[in-house]
């Protein structure tokens, strides 16, 4: 699953040139990440992802897909881990710059093979996502049902813990 990541020129947009995806809630000090930062990180990358609505529609296919592991974006942050069971009670929201939000269990993350598939996107079909949509994107590509946990420009991605 994992491989180079080719880099691209971040200044093609202005929109990219500005671009930071925030790391919030429980954490110490909230953690901003640029496209530059994001591509540094370990890759990894999909083959052709179908979009499969909530309704079990297909909607087409995303084609090859490069980006990194949410789960590896996480662990960038100094999360606020102050009891044992604290992590079986968190959860992570993942917000877009229009208000969408999806949510995932820490344990979903970190615990299960459907955390190997929760990518933030910075590619797709070998061209920077930030040219056409955005600066990235995340996908749950091992979910069942793709499109509902698909998010567009994404923005936050926010560290949550239960009462």
């Amino acid at each position: 699953m994992n491989s180079e990541l080719k880099s691209s020129n971040n200044r093609e947009s202005g929109h990219s040139a500005d671009y930071a995806l925030c790391i919030c809630g429980r954490v110490t000090t909230p953690l901003m990440l640029d496209i530059k930062e994001l591509r540094g990180m370990e890759p990894v990358e999909t083959d052709e992802l179908p979009m499969i609505c909530g309704n079990g529609d297909p909607k087409g296919c995303i084609g090859r897909c490069r980006g990194v592991l949410l789960s590896d974006i996480i662990n960038r942050a100094d999360i606020l881990i102050t009891g044992h069971n604290d992590t079986r009670k968190m959860f992570i929201v993942a917000s877009s710059d229009d208000g969408y939000k999806v949510v995932f269990s820490w344990q979903e993350i970190f615990n299960t093979p459907t955390g190997e598939g929760i990518m933030v996107l910075l590619e797709k079909n070998s061209r920077s996502l930030y040219d056409e949509q955005g600066a990235v994107d995340l996908v749950s590509a091992r979910d069942f049902l793709t499109g509902p946990r698909y998010v567009r420009q994404l923005k936050t991605i926010e560290i949550v813990l239960m009462a």
